[in-house]
C-alpha cells in the first residue's frame, strides 16, 4: 500500500473513533445466576397475578414460552425453566422445580443446574430422568405431596397430529401435564397437549394454564372446548406469539371465564427497547443487531413503526456516505 493510501486510511480511522460512539461488542457468557431467597417469589415486580390460597397469596410471573415461576408460602416453584428464561439475578433458586417433558424448550438441564440449591426437588415424568437428575418421578395420574404442594401428573399427548404420517408429536405417557394445588388453589398446566379425553375431565380447576401453540398443543378451537368441559375459573393461555386468541376471547367473555393474556416472550420487547436506546446514541451496529435479535423471536414486530424508523436510521449508516459522517 503506498504511503498516502495508508495516511488516507489512518485519517478515516480517527474520523470513525470521533463521529460515533459504537463500542466492541462481545458475548458475555452464562446468563446471571438466579440468587435471591425463594421468598423473592412472591415480591418480584415481574409478577402478573395474585390468588388467594389457605397459606397466602400465589404469585404468578410468566417467564417465558412455558416457563412460569411461582412464589407460595415462602417457596419458589419453577415449571419448565430454560436459560433464556431465567436469565435475571433478581429472580429466586428454586426451592421445587416441575419438567413436563424431555424436549428441549421444556426439558433445560442447565437452567435446572442453576437453579438449584441445597433442598431443591425436582418432579419430572420418567422420560425426564434419562437425562437429569430427578428427585420425584411422576407418571400420568400419579399424585404426590411435594413440599406442601399436592401434584397430579396429567396425561400430556397428542390425539391427531405429527411431524409425518404415522407419527404423533406426543405419545402417551411420555409428559405430565400437572394439577399443582396451592393450599386449595388448584392450578392446571396443561404443557403441549392437544385436547384430550383426560383435560376434559379435569375437576375443581382455579386456574389453567392452556397451551394454544398449534401444531404441537391446541389450536385456539380445541382450547375453547377443553375449557367448555373442565370449566376453570381463570385461564392464562400459553400462546403461540401468532396465534389468533379472538375466538378463545369470544368464548370465554360468553361463559363468564376470566381470560388473562399475558406476555410469555419478553425478550423482544427488552432488546427492541434497547435498539431504540442504541439508535438514539448513534450506536448503529448495535442498534441493528438487537432488532435482528427481535426480529428472530417476534417477526411481526417489524411493522412496529418505531422498529420501521430505527431501520430506516440503520440503512442510513450502512450507505455509503452516510450524513453524520
Amino acid at each position: 500500500m503506498k504511503p498516502a493510501h495508508v495516511l488516507l486510511v489512518c485519517i478515516a480511522m480517527v474520523a470513525w473513533s470521533e463521529c460515533s460512539d459504537e463500542v466492541p461488542q462481545s458475548e458475555s457468557g452464562m446468563p446471571p445466576l438466579p440468587v435471591a431467597a425463594g421468598s423473592a417469589a412472591s415480591t418480584t415486580p415481574r409478577a402478573t397475578d395474585r390468588f388467594p390460597t389457605a397459606k397466602g397469596d400465589l404469585v404468578v410471573t410468566p417467564l417465558e414460552h412455558a416457563s412460569v415461576l411461582f412464589g407460595w408460602d415462602g417457596k419458589a416453584v419453577y415449571v419448565d425453566p430454560t436459560s433464556p428464561a431465567i436469565a435475571d439475578a433478581e429472580l429466586p433458586g428454586a426451592d421445587l422445580v416441575f419438567v413436563t417433558e424431555a424436549r428441549f424448550d421444556h426439558l433445560d438441564a442447565t437452567a435446572v443446574k442453576r437453579l438449584g440449591r441445597p433442598g431443591t426437588v425436582v418432579v419430572a415424568p420418567p422420560g425426564v430422568a434419562d437425562r437429569i437428575h430427578v428427585d420425584v418421578i411422576l407418571k400420568n395420574g400419579d399424585t404426590r405431596t411435594v413440599l406442601g404442594v399436592v401434584a397430579t401428573a396429567v396425561p400430556l399427548y397428542s390425539i391427531s397430529r405429527g411431524p409425518a404420517p404415522g407419527l404423533l408429536y406426543h405419545d402417551k405417557g411420555r409428559g405430565n401435564g400437572y394439577v399443582l394445588d396451592f393450599g386449595g388453589t388448584r392450578v392446571y398446566l396443561s404443557g403441549d397437549t392437544e385436547c384430550t379425553a383426560e383435560t376434559k375431565a379435569l375437576q375443581r380447576i382455579d386456574v389453567a394454564f392452556v397451551a394454544v401453540n398449534p401444531p404441537t398443543s391446541m389450536t385456539p378451537a380445541e382450547a375453547v372446548q377443553c375449557i367448555d368441559a373442565f370449566q376453570p375459573r381463570v385461564v392464562l393461555p400459553y400462546r403461540d406469539r401468532h396465534a389468533d386468541l379472538s375466538e378463545l376471547e369470544r368464548a370465554a367473555a360468553a361463559r363468564g371465564v376470566d381470560l388473562r393474556e399475558r406476555n410469555f416472550y419478553p425478550r423482544p420487547e427488552k432488546w427492541r427497547t434497547e435498539a431504540f436506546e442504541g439508535c438514539e446514541k448513534k450506536r448503529w451496529g448495535l442498534c441493528r443487531d438487537l432488532l435482528d435479535r427481535a426480529a428472530a423471536l417476534d417477526p411481526l414486530s417489524e411493522t412496529d413503526p418505531r422498529v420501521v424508523r430505527a431501520r430506516e436510521q440503520v440503512s442510513v449508516w450502512r450507505s455509503p456516505f452516510p450524513a453524520w459522517w
